[in-house]
């Protein structure tokens, strides 16, 4: 398109003020920012709290993994839309942290979570899929 088009008005580009000039010395050697302190007691916790939902995913993975009764019975409870036989299944592997299920055509998600205080730190995500 031909910028001198009778029908389309040039656009007009704002012009930058070179001001304040950069020094590029400047730019390359500026301060370097200060951060605060670190005060790492709650990423500790977190991790220690992580360790218990690490296991528990364990169990369950290999329950799963060496059983195909119990698969197939999550599978089944999950496309019944059967919350508390899922729970009782899932109980039923010997965990401690009952995640929250989610399910869906294609898989399954435990969500497992765990608190310090009053704070929820800990997550732990599991997907699975079956389709």
């Amino acid at each position: 398109m031909n910028r001198y088009h009778p029908f389309y008005t040039p656009i007009q580009r704002p012009q930058t003020p070179n001001w304040p000039p950069v020094n590029p010395y400047y730019a390359m050697h500026r301060h370097p920012l200060q951060y605060p302190p670190v005060e790492p007691k709650q990423f500790m916790d977190s991790a220690g709290k992580m360790t218990p939902l690490l296991d528990d995913a364990k169990i369950i993975m290999n329950e799963v993994s060496q059983s195909k009764e119990l698969a197939a019975n999550l599978m089944q409870a999950a496309q019944k839309s059967n919350m508390g036989e899922l729970n009782r299944l899932i109980k039923g592997t010997g965990v401690r942290n009952i995640p929250e299920i989610k399910f869906n055509p294609d898989g399954f998600t435990l969500s497992f979570r765990n608190k310090t205080g009053n704070v929820d730190c800990s997550h732990l995500t599991v997907i699975l899929r079956w389709k």
